[in-house]
């Protein structure tokens, strides 16, 4: 994945890079083959399990142990006590998530999403505060000043290895933001590089936060297993993201699946004529909440956002052939009442109706695709793990 990193200075923590046939280099290289089993593992392991794994001897497999327990990256576990059985027991190590964290960050137009997780992934803390003036940099950047703030004086005072931005933009595959139709008076008040000076991390990367939701979709949701699929957001925003042969689909300039720029699909006016086909206007939550309740003017409604939105669904399609069409944001809420109506144009305008589900993540979507972001920085660039 692209990302633009702005490096902060401090103690280098990654791997020996020094290679060849020599001692230094070997002992690396096998230090990584043992680092990276250990991470892929939730136990402890011994030394005999992890030398059968490497297929290495086991004292080389003893000196990468030792060398990884100096670093940092691997803590010794006191030994397994086995009943009846006398004798010395096997020593046992583990991964050291707690050695960094992770930061991901979800910087939405009307609310902002903070996650922090340790060096495995996992969520250690989460901080979530919603807006509305979106439109106004100032009121934006004080909410996510004030969000990632809270987050980090939650936890220790551990070392931020990654930090990963989603954001409402196209990025390019540089990393670095092109535009913004959502909220082009961010890029102009600065608000990117007011971030990345602003928190503690070694590295900090900006990235489109529909594909970061179709990512976190495809490392822990509905995609996981999916070769062709189509990450759908649907609600305030509009957007898709593309699953080609497993991978996220980014296109050259970092554009694939933005079939909403067109004015002939018009996402962008759905969500507002949703919202004004109620007298007074009601929120859009409520409108899809009615919808699942089954009152009938919401339920009409979101029918006609479903049919509205179904024509650049269905382009997407036929483009990719996906097999399944995994649905976030707020429309979710409406459940059948639009996942049904939604299924049923596209069933019209495609040669072959995917699969439509729900996600499964909720609203931290964007954030766990943006930690995930932040793991594959460190799984590459600082631990320097073998690719599997």
């Amino acid at each position: 994945m692209g990302g633009h990193a702005v490096a902060r200075a401090g103690r280098s923590t990654r791997m020996n890079r020094q290679v060849g046939s020599g001692g230094a280099g070997l002992r690396s290289m096998n230090a990584r083959d043992v680092l990276a089993a250990l991470h892929g593992s939730d136990e402890a392991r011994t030394v005999a399990d992890l030398a059968g794994e490497v297929r290495l001897t086991r004292p080389t497999v003893e000196a990468a142990l030792a060398e990884l327990v100096q670093m940092g990256w691997v803590q010794e576990v006191p030994p397994e006590a086995v009943p009846n059985r006398a004798g010395r027991r096997a020593r046992r190590f583990r991964f050291h998530a707690a050695a960094g964290l992770l930061m991901g960050v979800d910087v939405g137009p009307h609310a902002v999403t903070c996650l922090i997780s340790d060096l495995a992934g996992a969520v250690v803390h989460s901080e979530e505060e919603r807006y509305d003036d979106h439109g106004d940099a100032a009121t934006a950047w004080a909410v996510i000043r004030a969000v990632v703030e809270r987050a980090l004086d939650a936890v220790s005072a551990t070392r931020v290895l990654a930090t990963t931005v989603g954001v409402p933009a196209v990025v390019g595959p540089d990393g670095v933001i092109a535009y913004s139709v959502v909220v082009p008076g961010w890029l102009r008040a600065g608000i990117p590089s007011l971030i990345s000076s602003s928190f503690p991390s070694d590295a900090t990367f900006f990235d489109n936060d529909v594909k970061l939701a179709t990512l976190a979709e495809a490392e822990w949701g509905g995609l996981r297993d999916a070769r062709h699929a189509i990450f759908l957001l649907a609600g305030r925003q509009i957007g898709a993201g593309l699953i080609v042969n497993g991978e996220l689909t980014r296109g050259a300039n970092g554009a694939a699946g933005e079939i909403g720029g067109l004015d002939s699909v018009d996402w962008a006016s759905a969500p507002v004529g949703l919202t004004d086909s109620f007298d007074p206007p009601l929120a859009i939550e409520q409108i899809f909440e009615r919808a699942a309740e089954a009152d009938p003017a919401a339920v009409g409604a979101v029918a006609v956002f479903a049919r509205d939105i179904a024509e650049g669904v269905a382009a997407l399609a036929l483009t990719v052939d996906p097999e399944v069409v995994v649905v976030a944001g707020e429309a979710v809420l409406a459940g059948d009442a639009f996942l049904v109506p939604l299924r049923r144009a596209l069933s019209s305008l495609c040669l072959s109706t995917p699969r439509i589900e729900p996600t499964s993540l909720g609203t931290r979507a964007v954030a766990l695709g943006a930690l995930a972001r932040s793991l594959e920085h460190v799984r590459d660039a600082v631990l320097e793990l073998p690719r599997p």
